[in-house]
């Protein structure tokens, strides 16, 4: 190339994106390599530390999970950083919530106090968290179908709000209403069955 000759032009954010959802050669790296700060500083604003390491490796096992879902929605011609920030944004909020919903379904930490009312002292942690454990099974085979595959898509194969209403073919909206019921029906199942776990609903 002659010192005059310009250089080429740098792929745009509508080419890279095609080439990724193309599953062209590198396509993948040079989207890591172009967006992966922004996308880390994003996931960093709002969880600290280890978490923000972990969620940054979670959003891109999801991105391949999903088949790149989150890119063939972004309107072209949009900016493609600040829809990523509103993506990431959703991510995390999703991993929190997700997280404090398994934490009150199994009674809000790993670490369980001995069962009070006469129950053995030996009882450990481990024995508790079983028994609730197949109490969750219990109140999920409960509810009705489209209650479980909500639990089922948010607690066991953590996908987030827009991957579920794709599944479903729902509006964000609905998916939030009917998502918020069928967490309240299964906690409500959960209590029922093992109140012991709950003493502050008793």
């Amino acid at each position: 190339m002659s010192r005059n000759e310009p250089l080429p032009a740098p792929e745009s954010d509508f080419d890279l994106v095609d080439s990724v959802l193309r599953g062209a050669p590198g396509a993948v790296e040079a989207f890591h390599q172009r967006h992966g700060q922004l996308i880390y500083h994003c996931i960093r604003a709002r969880a600290g530390g280890q978490e923000a390491d972990d969620i940054f490796q979670a959003f891109f096992e999801r991105l391949v999970r999903t088949g790149y879902r989150p890119l063939r929605l972004w309107q072209r011609g949009t900016s493609l950083p600040v829809y990523l920030s509103r993506v990431i944004r959703n991510f995390v909020t999703d991993v929190h919530r997700g997280r404090r919903f398994r934490e009150e379904a199994v009674g809000g930490s790993l670490e369980l106090e001995p069962l009070a009312g006469g129950q053995d002292e030996t009882v450990t942690a481990a024995t508790q968290l079983r028994d609730l454990r197949k109490v969750g099974l219990q109140a999920w085979s409960a509810l009705e179908s489209r209650d479980r595959r909500l639990v089922c898509d948010r607690l066991h194969r953590d996908l987030d709000n827009e991957t579920i209403a794709g599944r479903l073919n729902l509006a964000p909206g609905t998916l939030r209403t009917a998502m918020s019921r069928a967490q309240a029906r299964y906690l409500a199942e959960v209590r029922r069955r093992a109140p012991e776990f709950f003493p502050d609903t008793a």
